[in-house]
């Protein structure tokens, strides 16, 4: 192992020298790319992310999830053994987006709302992408029907879920049951968290949006590197010896431009549907780059969420199909 380690370790850092000579030698490509990267981010990701994260990082300034997790407890602990609280990292992922479901997951492990062993469940099912990206990107814009849209999305949204519901079995811990979980209960807790940490609404807000830009500009630079990074595999041709499969492998390493490879010059096809509903699942490394990123500084660790992400693909890539062959393409 240490040996593997130390191979790995010289052959990383020659592997970006050599990415660094190339694009030296192909600069117009390359600031091609980047200019692509910095526009998609600039034009869709940024207006679109941007208001879900500011909103989301106000709900726990102001104690949302302290009121959220009383009441959703009784759904999330018997369901998928976890405590109310991590219904809000569920529903950051399934309406924010990539990565916000992992920022979320981050912060209820660093401010001890959840044990690092519910931490690692929540995220392996909690960080997913957006209706928005899912229905409007690419439902509509590169397959264009909103329809095949929706059918993407409920595959994305049954996979995760039922990678959570198959992680619960795998829980070496019980989560204590509750029992009184109304509205007053929730907004006691809500107000003994105000109590404590209280700040003024105008700075929650300002924490908010300072924050929620450091995370798009984060995100904004990983979209660029990888949007680069696939440029330069068409360019030097690893993309024509894969073949058919040259969006799968672009969805690996970037979501987006994964998806439209995989939908480019051809009509909408069950097979196209099906490694288009793997890749959304999936992520790609631009995406499971930030995910590290936020969950730096807690004790959650990153393979085995890597692991269930791989799983997320499987199942919605067969849950996909299994939509198209009853309902058509």
């Amino acid at each position: 192992m240490k040996k593997f380690s130390s191979n790995i370790g010289i052959i990383i850092p020659i592997i970006v020298a050599l990415f660094n000579i190339f694009l030296i030698a192909n600069p117009t490509e390359m600031i091609s790319a980047g200019k692509d990267g910095l526009l998609m981010w600039f034009n869709q990701v940024l207006p679109t992310l941007l208001p879900f994260v500011v909103g989301a990082n106000l709900l726990a300034g102001l104690g949302f999830i302290h009121f959220l997790g009383v009441l959703a407890a009784p759904v999330m602990v018997p369901v998928f053994k976890v405590p109310g609280a991590g219904a809000f990292a569920l529903l950051s992922g399934l309406t924010s987006g990539y990565p916000m479901g992992a920022k979320a997951v981050a912060h209820l492990r660093k401010t001890r709302q959840i044990r690092q062993e519910e931490a690692q469940r929540l995220l392996a099912f909690c960080n997913n992408a957006g209706p928005l990206f899912v229905i409007g990107f690419v439902g509509v814009g590169l397959f264009g029907s909103a329809r095949l849209g929706y059918f993407l999305l409920v595959s994305h949204i049954a996979a995760a879920l039922g990678v959570g519901l198959l992680l619960r079995f795998f829980s070496p811990a019980s989560v204590e049951m509750v029992t009184d979980a109304g509205f007053r209960r929730a907004f006691k807790a809500f107000r003994d968290f105000r109590r404590e940490h209280y700040l003024g609404f105008g700075q929650v807000l300002g924490v908010s949006v300072k924050n929620a830009m450091e995370s798009m500009v984060l995100i904004g630079g990983f979209i660029i590197v990888f949007c680069v990074v696939i440029r330069a595999m068409e360019i030097s041709g690893v993309f024509y010896y894969t073949g058919g499969y040259s969006g799968v492998l672009a969805g690996l390493l970037e979501v987006a431009n994964g998806a439209k490879m995989i939908a480019r010059g051809q009509e909408p096809n069950i097979h196209a549907l099906a490694a288009a509903a793997a890749v959304i699942s999936f992520g790609g490394l631009s995406v499971h780059g930030q995910t590290a990123h936020f969950i730096q500084g807690t004790d959650i660790r990153f393979t085995p969420y890597l692991a269930a992400k791989a799983l997320q693909a499987f199942l919605a890539a067969v849950i996909c199909s299994l939509l198209l062959l009853n309902y058509g393409v």
